[in-house]
């Protein structure tokens, strides 16, 4: 192989991986939702934020009150009503926040600061149709993380564990040839690393017919062609990716000889044209 230089970089499959905290509407789309599904889920991620601290006060209850449809119809109403008994409740009023302020004509206005998990509960609670949605948005945030999990075990798990054994080798390789002369000692991180970005680089070509860079510049913010991937595609992607490894481990080390092999069993499986449609 050629070898080139280039940035040593750490793999963590990071760029894998959503949470439901994260969860863009493109891969919501991915794993079945519908575009109303997923804008309601981005939506109201704004209105109820996932914080790591669920009991300390945080959120602005008038601004509550203002994207829930505005219950009762006078904030002071739906206070009354819903925020002032939880005060007189042992372990929620510590939640709630209350403070006095200047209001806009001169009198004292009561404010109040809620806890993520008081806001959720009085936001489900309201009877109005954005009531609806946020007791819609609790369903839908169930369905997701359970195929968030399905989604996201090949870029999150195998994926990576495929570029730890392919580091490990490589690196390994690498450091018999310093220590034989075939390479200097210097230059064992480079060769290593430059044989891994060629051997992803092959899966790619090998499955969907162009190397990485023609798939980037078409595509556009694609960092890595997996990255754009769905999980039928990805997994194409995963199996030759395995295969070259395997065979490489094996004592092959011709790229012809990588090509021509793994081009049999999973050549052109990837057809990016509907990828290209959504660019």
């Amino acid at each position: 192989m050629e070898f080139h230089t280039m940035k040593k970089t750490k793999r963590t499959g990071r760029s894998l991986v959503e949470t439901i905290d994260n969860a863009s509407t493109k891969t919501m789309l991915t794993v079945g939702f519908t575009e109303a599904q997923a804008a309601r889920v981005i939506s109201t991620r704004r209105v109820l934020p996932l914080v790591e601290d669920a009991k300390q006060p945080c959120i602005d209850a008038r601004k509550l009150w203002e994207k829930i449809g505005k219950p009762h119809g006078r904030f002071r109403a739906w206070v009354d009503h819903y925020i002032k008994p939880l005060l007189e409740r042992p372990g929620t009023n510590a939640e709630i926040s209350a403070k006095v302020s200047q209001g806009t004509k001169g009198r004292p206005s009561k404010e109040y600061t809620l806890s993520r998990d008081v806001a959720a509960t009085l936001a489900m609670q309201a009877n109005t149709l954005e009531g609806d949605d946020i007791r819609q948005y609790f369903l839908d945030m169930e369905r997701l993380a359970v195929r968030l999990s399905e989604y996201f075990t090949v870029r999150a798990d195998a994926i990576v564990e495929t570029d730890r054994i392919l580091t490990n080798f490589t690196r390994k390789r690498a450091g018999d040839q310093a220590k034989v002369g075939t390479i200097p000692k210097g230059a064992v991180k480079t060769v290593a690393l430059e044989c891994e970005k060629r051997v992803k680089s092959l899966a790619c070509e090998i499955v969907t017919g162009k190397p990485p860079k023609h798939w980037r510049e078409l595509l556009g913010g694609v960092r890595t062609v997996r990255d754009a991937l769905d999980q039928r595609d990805l997994r194409q992607y995963q199996k030759c990716y395995d295969f070259l490894v395997d065979l490489l481990q094996s004592g092959v080390e011709s790229v012809a000889s990588l090509v021509e092999t793994a081009t049999t069993v999973y050549g052109g499986k990837v057809d990016m044209d509907k990828y290209l449609a959504k660019a």
